[in-house]
């Protein structure tokens, strides 16, 4: 069997037919699914140069299947972290663990797994390295 390609947790990767795009999580408003309005237009002029048989309808589509895959993408690690917080309140502190280490490999700034992290660190014997993963989850929260 194949493996899959590594993906750039940088971008999102839409398809509109034939068309694959990597749009950069840049031009989402913050944590949100919505790209924001200046960076939908350059979005829109970009794919437009690119191919120019595009009409004003796809290219709006384009931007709604963006918005739509940024949403399944925040859905899905809302459920990832989710399964990692039971892990943690049922005892699997190595399971929390893992789960959590990936999240961050994905999404380093995630506030929620550097603190599922960080107890269950904790949780494990692991107290000092705990308590930065706890502070960094801190400093992150206060960032948003």
């Amino acid at each position: 069997m194949a493996e899959e390609p590594k993906r750039n947790p940088n971008f999102i990767e839409v398809s509109h037919g034939h068309l694959l795009v990597n749009v950069p999580l840049t031009t989402y408003e913050g944590t949100t699914y919505h790209i924001r309005p200046d960076e939908a237009e350059k979005l829109k002029r970009m794919l437009a140069s690119r191919y120019p048989w595009l009409t004003q309808n796809a290219l709006r589509v384009f931007i709604e299947e963006a918005e739509q895959a940024m949403h399944d993408r925040i859905q899905a690690q809302l459920g990832y972290m989710e399964k990692a917080r039971h892990a943690l309140h049922s005892g699997n502190y190595q399971r929390a663990k893992r789960m959590a280490e990936r999240q961050i490999e994905e999404l380093p700034d995630d506030a929620d797994a550097w603190y599922v992290l960080g107890e269950s660190l904790c949780k494990l014997g692991e107290t000092e390295e705990g308590f930065v993963a706890l502070t960094k989850a801190r400093s992150l929260s206060k960032n948003r």
